[in-house]
């Protein structure tokens, strides 16, 4: 094998570590809790509060009619007790009742309007909360997805690491360096095969005297364009 073809295969386990250290780089990036989740979460932690506010406030007017029907009950037995005589005094107490009664019918109307709000919080919350988990059941099975690849990743950039020693063990020291600094130049590409007379590299038609030395293979030939070394 010549010296080019060297470097062709070595290219080649290059790209291929290039790209799964990119793959590998990008799901240990996507590792963790998203903004979607955290943004889910915090509408169903929301809801909840509100269903529970609501709750709270049905609770308090619900003890507030349990009172005002406790003490029109009392005056209700005492109005009908006989133990009241006095037609003004039967009269100040039947008002009193009736404005007791006046007052339960207002809270009684506020706490159908509270379970209204109750009902209405329950449905947000329960609507949350169904999105929340059906958005982490989602993110766990990419989490799961990702931490796999991630595994399976670094495996191969291993496999593909040893493979990179032992290639590069037959490109001489000088060549290695020339090879490195033309591939940080070039997108990780320092060998570009020839179609004819056009570098594939820069897709540039090169003369000819320069596409008979690269088929000749006795030396390295660069592109006189993009200096990447030409492979016949």
């Amino acid at each position: 094998m010549s010296l080019v073809s060297d470097l062709w295969a070595l290219q080649e386990i290059d790209v291929a570590l290039d790209a799964r250290r990119a793959s590998l780089e990008d799901a240990e990036a996507r590792l963790g809790e998203t903004d979607e989740l955290r943004e889910a979460r915090d509408r169903a932690r929301t809801a909840e509060e509100a269903l529970q506010r609501a709750r709270s406030a049905q609770k308090d007017i619900d003890l507030e009619a349990e009172e005002l029907r406790a003490r029109i009950k009392d005056l209700d037995a005492k109005l009908y007790s006989g133990s009241i005589r006095q037609p003004k005094e039967l009269a100040d107490l039947q008002a009193d009742v009736e404005s007791l009664r006046r007052q339960l019918a207002t809270i009684e109307d506020r706490d159908l309007d509270a379970m209204s709000s109750v009902e209405a919080a329950e449905r947000e919350a329960a609507a949350a909360r169904d999105d929340a988990a059906r958005i982490e059941a989602a993110w766990r099975a990419e989490q799961q997805e990702l931490q796999d690849r991630a595994a399976r990743l670094r495996v191969e950039i291993a496999e593909y690491d040893a493979r990179r020693r032992d290639e590069e063990t037959a490109v001489p020291a000088d060549v290695l360096r020339t090879y490195d600094r033309l591939r940080a130049a070039r997108n990780g590409r320092a060998v570009a095969k020839l179609d004819r007379n056009i570098c594939l590299g820069c897709r540039i038609s090169l003369p000819q005297n320069t596409v008979t030395r690269a088929r000749g293979g006795s030396a390295l030939v660069h592109c006189p364009n993009c200096e990447r070394i030409l492979m016949a």
